[in-house]
């Protein structure tokens, strides 16, 4: 007897410090858990999120792990081209969708979840052999023809720069390949993402970046308004998002994804 009580004593004491260590373990866990589906890519969206050995993770995958560890959400992932994900989530047949940059055309489509729980940065990209110079100013790349995923917005500054020669393709993949034939002067996308395509496809010394960055710009989580529930659930998602940012696990985050960048 006094051997099963010393086994339950640190059974007992093991729950507790795994507990009080886990850095978003302080809530009860609620056995009775609403299904939220969230609209992600295929070819992944990096740091945010990627899929590998049939397993999603990333920056955007571990604030909504927070989510769930201290709410009664779970988060079912549906894989979508970026075009039907959006048009989806507008149409209420999907709940959520993620690293969504607010305009003033979405707003009208989805509810945002505020705060921001994230920012990213966007670059232009060029041939390494080119003399094209970018001083900051959009204006200076009116003769150059950019290339563009359709459907992403790239932040106000290069959105409103109707004057641009911009190409819209489906992917970064696919904007690479217009580059690397010389069917497009300049791309623009997220370094993090797209310096991974770059090492994937073994022609980093083909590709250079030019500095400086267009532009930083908060990424959201935005739900379907045509659920009944829909400012509900964007109110409980906004305070879970507030809380996780003023954690250190937060700053954790920002570190480990190469993120933080103010």
């Amino acid at each position: 007897m006094r051997f099963a009580h010393s086994i339950l004593i640190l059974i007992l004491f093991i729950i507790s410090v795994t507990a009080n260590t886990m850095p978003f373990s302080d809530s009860p866990i609620n056995q009775d858990k609403t299904i939220l589906t969230v609209a992600i890519e295929k070819v992944g969206y990096s740091p945010f999120y990627s899929i590998e050995d049939e397993k999603t993770k990333g920056f955007s995958i571990d604030v909504l792990n927070y989510i769930e560890a201290n709410s009664h959400y779970d988060f079912e992932y549906i894989i979508l081209p970026w075009p039907r994900a959006l048009h989806f989530v507008e149409e209420g047949k999907i709940d959520l969708i993620l690293t969504l940059f607010k305009t003033n055309a979405r707003e009208q489509a989805y509810y945002f979840v505020e705060p921001a729980y994230g920012d990213e940065i966007n670059q232009l990209f060029t041939l390494a052999n080119n003399t094209i110079e970018f001083d900051g100013k959009l204006a200076s790349l009116i003769s150059y023809s950019i290339g563009t995923v359709r459907e992403y917005s790239y932040g106000q500054y290069f959105d409103q720069a109707s004057y641009l020669n911009k190409l819209p393709a489906l992917t970064e993949d696919v904007l690479l390949k217009l580059l690397l034939g010389k069917r497009i002067d300049l791309l623009i996308s997220n370094p993090l993402v797209f310096k991974e395509i770059l090492v994937r496809e073994s022609v980093s010394e083909l590709v250079k970046p030019l500095e400086p960055h267009i532009s930083i710009t908060p990424v959201y989580m935005a739900i379907t308004n045509k659920r009944a529930d829909s400012k509900e659930i964007k109110d409980k998602l906004g305070a879970l998002t507030k809380q996780l940012k003023n954690t250190p696990y937060y700053q954790e985050l920002l570190k480990k994804y190469q993120i933080n960048f103010k």
